[in-house]
C-alpha cells in the first residue's frame, strides 16, 4: 500500500512509482512516466485523506495494470452475464458514437452488407439455411471474429471503457456481441430514417460492472493485509498455510478474478482425514474471507468471494469425556518432566521439559504463555506468596489482554511445599 504522510507545509502527501516497463505507455496515455502524486490539503482530516487516498491508489493500480496487460496479452475474463452486460454497454456506445451525423440508410445497408459477406466466405452451398453448425468451425470462428473486431470497432470501444479482457474473455464476448451488430446496424438504420422511437433492446442488458485487476494475487494480498495489519505473529504462522494453497490453486491469477464459484469449488478442498471440516470453517475460510475483506476495503476488488461460504459439518460425535485432563493424564505428564532428558537435548530445552508443564499445572496457563516469562513478570506479594503477570508485551497472550495470575487461595498456605516438590521431589505425582 502506498503510505500516507505530511508535507512540510501540512498537507497530505503520497506517491506511487510507475513501473519502468509501462512508462513510456503510462507517459502516453496520462502524462506522466516516473511516478505519480497524491496532495491534500491539511484541512481535511486524516480518515478523510486516507480514503481519498486508497480511492486514488486504486485508480493508478488500474492504470498500471491495464496498461501491464496489453502489455503481455493478459486480462479479466468474463462471466456470462458480464458479456451479457458488456455487450448492452456496446450497444449503447457504438449507436452514440453515430447518431449524430447518420448518414442515408444505405449507408447502413453497405455496412451491414460487409458482415454478409464475411458470413458467406466459408457457407457451403449445398447446405440448407437452417444449418450453421459450419460456422462453428475453428477457422471459421477466428474469420469471423477477426471481422467483427473491425467493424465494431470493438478494440476502440474497449480502450474507451478502459476494459482489458484476457482471450478467454474477448471471444466471449464476441460471440456475445455478433447478433448485437446487426441489431445496431438495424436501429441506426431507423433513426436514418427518422425512427427515433425508444429502442426496446437496450432494456434486456443486465448492468455491468467492470472488474478491475487488482495487481496481485492471493499471496501478495495476504503480504499486504500482514503489513498493513501487523496481526500476531500466531495469526501470521496459523494462515500462511492457507494462502500458500490459495496460490497454487489460482497460480498467476489476480485476486480480482477469484469469483464466488471459484471460492465454493475450493471449500471443500482443505477438509482432509487429518484436517476437520470444522478447522477449515474456523481457520482456513475465515482467514480468506478476513483478508479478502480488507482487499475489499481497500478497492482491491468489487466482491468478497468468500463471504458465505462454509464447509458443511458432519454432525458431532457423542461427547464422552470432559475436555480436561484426567487424573492419571495429568500425572503421567507431570511424571515424563522428571525424567533424564536426552544427552544431545540442549540445556534451555531440558530446562523447559522440566518445568513448563509445572508453571502450566500450576497457573492454567499455555506454554507459550509461561516460556515468555520474563524476570520483571514473576513479583512477590505482599503476604508472601508469588504472582506472575501475563501481558502482551512479553508475546502473544490469547485474547491480547494481559491478566496476572496467582496460586489457589486454598493452596497458599502449602506453597513452600509446592516449590519444595518442583525442586525435586516425585511425591506429588505419586
Amino acid at each position: 500500500m502506498t503510505s500516507l504522510t505530511r508535507a512540510k507545509n501540512g498537507d497530505w502527501f503520497a506517491r506511487k512509482a510507475i513501473p519502468e516497463a509501462v512508462r513510456l505507455a503510462y507517459k502516453a496515455a496520462f502524462g506522466v512516466s516516473q511516478e505519480e502524486r497524491f496532495r491534500r490539503p491539511a484541512s481535511i482530516s486524516m480518515g478523510q485523506a486516507k480514503q481519498e487516498l486508497r480511492d486514488w491508489d486504486a485508480e493508478v493500480t488500474s492504470r498500471i495494470e491495464r496498461l501491464k496487460a496489453q502489455r503481455t496479452g493478459g486480462g479479466v475474463s468474463l462471466t456470462f452475464r458480464e458479456a451479457r452486460g458488456l455487450a448492452g454497454q456496446w450497444y449503447g456506445w457504438f449507436i452514440a458514437q453515430h447518431e449524430d451525423e447518420l448518414g442515408k440508410a444505405s449507408d447502413w445497408d453497405v455496412e451491414h452488407d460487409r458482415w454478409e459477406d464475411a458470413l458467406m466466405r466459408y457457407a457451403p452451398v449445398d447446405e440448407r439455411e437452417d444449418d450453421d453448425s459450419w460456422r462453428e468451425h475453428p477457422n471459421v470462428r477466428r474469420h469471423l471474429r477477426a471481422v467483427l473486431m473491425e467493424l465494431a470497432t470493438v478494440a476502440t470501444f474497449l480502450a474507451a471503457k478502459g476494459i482489458v479482457l484476457n482471450p478467454e474473455g474477448v471471444e466471449r464476448f464476441l460471440d456475445t456481441l455478433e447478433p448485437e451488430y446487426s441489431a445496431a446496424l438495424a436501429a441506426l438504420r431507423r433513426r436514418s430514417g427518422g425512427d427515433y422511437s425508444p429502442d426496446a433492446r437496450e432494456a434486456k442488458f443486465p448492468d455491468f460492472k467492470p472488474r478491475v485487476l487488482a495487481g496481485m494475487g492471493c499471496w501478495a494480498v495476504f503480504e499486504a493485509w500482514v503489513k498493513e495489519r501487523d496481526p500476531a505473529a500466531s495469526t501470521v504462522n496459523r494462515w500462511r498455510s492457507v494462502f500458500k494453497a490459495l496460490e497454487a490453486r489460482f497460480k498467476g491469477r489476480d485476486i480480482a478474478e477469484v469469483s464466488a464459484e471459484d471460492a465454493r469449488d475450493w471449500k471443500d478442498v482443505p477438509v482432509t482425514p487429518e484436517r476437520s471440516a470444522v478447522v477449515v470453517n474456523d481457520i482456513w475460510l475465515r482467514a480468506s474471507r478476513v483478508v479478502f475483506g480488507w482487499a475489499l476495503d481497500n478497492k482491491r476488488v468489487t466482491a468478497n468471494p468468500f463471504d458465505g461460504v462454509r464447509v458443511a459439518v458432519p454432525k458431532a460425535a457423542p461427547k464422552v469425556r470432559e475436555r480436561e485432563f484426567m487424573e492419571e493424564e495429568w500425572k503421567i505428564i507431570l511424571r515424563g518432566t522428571l525424567a533424564k532428558p536426552p544427552a544431545q537435548m540442549a540445556h534451555y530445552n531440558a530446562a523447559a521439559r522440566r518445568w513448563v508443564p509445572w508453571l502450566c499445572a500450576y497457573t492454567g496457563s499455555r506454554p507459550g504463555e509461561m516460556t515468555q516469562l520474563r524476570g520483571d513478570d514473576v513479583k512477590r506479594h505482599k503476604d508472601g506468596f508469588w504472582l506472575i503477570r501475563i501481558t502482551p508485551e512479553a508475546g502473544t497472550v490469547k485474547g491480547g489482554k494481559a491478566r496476572t495470575v496467582e496460586p489457589p487461595r486454598v493452596g497458599r498456605r502449602s506453597f513452600g511445599l509446592s516449590q519444595a516438590a518442583m525442586a525435586g521431589s516425585s511425591s506429588i505425582v505419586q
